[in-house]
Order: structure tokens, then sequence, then C-alpha cells
């Protein structure tokens, strides 16, 4: 369905040239006012380092589509926990770029009449087209980089299928290394990478799939922990006794202690009624009172 989509909107190349050449050359405007204008600089270093741009090449032809498949099927048959957020967010990734391929075509620099570019596919041998996969790419469909939106989408995946072990994050040399063959064979802008990113990563929290740093995974909604090893038990804590209880026992043994008859001798002697304290006093007996 989604081939027959970019078919579509392949088919409407003649229609599309005008608007495309004046977006990518809006798009090198706004780049060169940023500073971010690396295009035509490193295309040309790239074209005099033959066998640098050979292995460019075979990068651009044959890591998107084919190592982003295998990754799937990984995904599928490794991770079925995470097959679904994953393939949901990959078929994210290229509605947004389908939609914005119709909406907004843009020409790639290597098309770009007059700037200098060199379109470094075409010069290994694989012409104009650019068919990698076996499917002809669309010509005015630089922004976003679906280069750069699959090949995040890839690192991301590869860290939830494996996020006990520290080799996870060379995936992320993937997205790099893809980033740079796409700019420096002048197929896409440097605004084409960043939309590319950006698109990728929004898929990617849409359908709850996204890597924690404490190796935790989120998908579809779900919680899927890492297997961490468990605790090793730990001498129990000493008891804190109650203050109360401490003063309860205190007395007690200050009363086991005592010696015999201390505690009879130390008893405060009942206070005389007054009357009996009066009489004593005047030398009369009690009944003579009154």
């Amino acid at each position: 369905m989604l081939l027959q989509v970019y078919g579509y909107i392949r088919s409407l190349a003649d229609t599309r040239y005008g608007p495309a050449l004046s977006h990518g050359r809006d798009v090198l405007s706004i780049e060169k006012h940023l500073g971010l204008d690396l295009e035509l600089r490193t295309n040309h270093w790239l074209t005099r380092h033959h066998d640098l741009s050979e292995v460019a090449v075979w990068i651009y032809q044959h890591m998107h589509t084919g190592f982003t498949m295998g990754i799937l099927l990984l995904c599928y048959l490794a991770g079925p926990g995470v097959y679904r957020p994953a393939r949901n967010a990959l078929v994210l990734t290229n509605l947004a770029g389908l939609v914005v391929f119709f909406v907004l075509p843009v020409m790639p620099p290597r098309l770009l009449p007059d700037e200098g570019f060199v379109d470094s596919v075409a010069m290994a041998g694989f012409g104009t087209v650019h068919s990698p996969g076996g499917v002809e790419a669309d010509q005015f469909a630089a922004m976003p980089s679906l280069h750069m939106g699959w090949a995040v989408w890839v690192a991301v995946v590869i860290m939830a299928l494996l996020p006990r072990h520290r080799v996870r994050w060379i995936a992320v040399l993937h997205p790099i290394v893809t980033a740079i063959v796409v700019v420096v064979t002048a197929n896409h802008y440097v605004l084409d990478v960043i939309a590319g990113v950006a698109v990728s990563m929004a898929a990617l929290f849409g359908t709850g799939l996204v890597w924690a740093g404490n190796g935790t995974t989120y998908a579809a909604g779900q919680l899927i922990k890492r297997n961490r090893p468990a605790p090793v038990p730990g001498p129990a804590p000493a008891d804190v006794p109650d203050p109360a209880d401490v003063a309860d026992v205190a007395g007690v043994t200050d009363v086991v202690d005592a010696k015999p008859g201390e505690a009879e001798s130390e008893a405060p002697v009942p206070a005389e009624p007054a009357a009996s304290a009066g009489a004593r006093d005047s030398g009369r007996p009690v009944a003579d009172a009154g």
C-alpha cells in the first residue's frame, strides 16, 4: 500500500519540477543564513577521494533498505514484545514522509542546476534515478530524509532488543554514518537530516517505543524491563528499642537490684493529721480537746 502511494507521488514528477526546484533553493538559502550549508564543500571533498566515495555510495545504496528490513525481521523473531510498536513506528515514519513529499516536494542538492554539486551515486555507476532496494526513488523527496529516519529507527530498535548489553551503543553509529553519507553524496540537505530525525523520533514516541537511560523499554504503553541481577541479601539491621520500653526495663532493674529492707526504709512516711499535731503541742490529751 505504501509503495503504491509512493509510486503515485513519483509519477507526478513532471508537475512537481517547478515547486521542487524552488523549495530546494529555499532550503539551501535558509542553510546559508544559518551557517549550515555544508553540502557543497563536503561533496567536493568526497569527489576528490575516490575510494571513500565508493564506500559512501555503497552505504547509501545498500544499507538503507537491507539493514532496516533485516532489523525488522530480527525484531519479529527475537523481540515479539518490541515488534509491534517498532513496526508501527516505521509505518508512521513513512506515512509522514509521504505526506511531506506530496505537499512539499524538494529537489535534492545533486539535481539543483548551476549549483556545482556532483551526483556521487551516479558517478559510481548507479545512474541518476537511484533505486535502493530495487525501488525507483522519488527524485523530489529530499525533505525529510527517510534514509535518516530509518537509520534512527534502526538504532532505537537495536537498543530495545539489547537493553542489557553495552554493545547496543554501537547502534548509534548507524544514524551518524548515514547522516554523513547522505550529505556528502549530495542527496540531502542538512535540514533534511534534522527533519528525518524529528519525524522518526516522533513516530517512536507516538507508538510507545522509546529507550530509557536506565535500560527500560516502553513498548505499546507497557514496561519491558531488562533482567537485573537479584540483590545480594545483607545482614539484617538491628532492631532499635522503643524509648518507653527502655524506661520500663530500667525501672524494673532498679527495684530488683535494691537491697532487702532498702525499699521499705526509703518509702515516704505519711503525715499525721493536723488535729493530732495540735494536741501534742498543747500538752493535753486528744480526748480533752474542745
